[in-house]
């Protein structure tokens, strides 16, 4: 089954009441399209509309899950958190959480995982509790 953990990839938590909205506002896609079992690819631009970051956002009940490149996650919650203002949202790095991907015939884990949503051939993505034991 083809599989592979993304070491490269990081997680950010949103949580607190006002999470939808507030990530709304700031990305390039729409935040309440993310649902269990379906993820929104965004980005967050400059105001004159320069590429900062992008990722894909998982949603749970009461969290959304940022899976972002390792080398921005800290970079990405500086600059979310400035816009937080009276927001009720927290913003931190998960690093229990560990992205994997998976194609082809490779069966989609249960929790918190979604099929790509840049592509229907891209295959699925992941965010695992622990590292998967191997890499297919």
């Amino acid at each position: 089954m083809p599989q592979t953990s993304l070491p490269d990839r990081a997680v950010i938590t949103v949580t607190g009441e006002d999470r939808v909205a507030f990530l709304q506002g700031l990305v390039s896609n729409d935040v309440a399209q993310a649902t269990p079992g379906r993820a929104v690819w965004a980005a967050l631009l400059t105001p004159q509309g320069k590429w900062l970051a992008d990722f894909f956002v998982f949603a749970e009940a009461e969290r959304l899950l940022l899976d972002v490149e390792a080398a921005q996650a800290t970079m990405l919650v500086q600059k979310l958190s400035r816009f937080r203002l009276r927001s009720k949202v927290a913003l931190a790095e998960a690093p229990e959480l560990s992205v994997s991907a998976g194609w082809g015939d490779a069966p989609m884990p249960p929790g918190i995982s979604a099929p790509d949503p840049r592509h229907p051939r891209a295959g699925w993505r992941a965010l695992l509790a622990e590292a998967p034991a191997a890499d297919a």
